[in-house]
């Protein structure tokens, strides 16, 4: 779970994830949860979840996304064979690369040459 807001702007953002999913109900739990806390009364609060394609940030989470298939958007010419990005499998998630099996082979990506990363919808998960 994470939790955000800019400062000052009275909002309180909750971002939360489950491995089994985030369905309307555990929003609705977390919600009330916050309520109770007596938070809902100094913020407003948004509860949501990161949605089916959720961005890959964190060692934590490129390690629960090992098995599943990701799309990492790279520095161009950082990536043999990668114009943009690397599509496939999560094979592995070293302190400096990825390795993913992508159709035309394993590919090892540099971490500081990822942009952006996510999951894709239609995954093994």
């Amino acid at each position: 779970m994470g939790v955000g807001g800019r400062a000052g702007s009275g909002v309180l953002t909750v971002v939360i994830d489950h491995p089994e999913r985030v369905d309307h109900a555990l929003c609705a739990r977390v919600t009330r949860v916050l309520d109770d806390a007596g938070l809902r009364d100094r913020y407003a609060v948004e509860v949501s979840s990161p949605g089916p394609e959720p961005p890959l940030r964190t060692t934590r989470h490129y390690l629960a996304a090992v098995g599943e298939t990701v799309k990492l958007a790279v520095e161009p010419g950082t990536v043999p064979g990668a114009a943009k990005s690397v599509s496939g499998t999560l094979i592995s998630v070293g302190d400096d690369d990825l390795t993913v099996d992508t159709p035309t082979g394993q590919v090892v990506v540099p971490r500081d040459a990822v942009r952006r990363a996510r999951m894709v919808k239609g995954s093994n998960r």
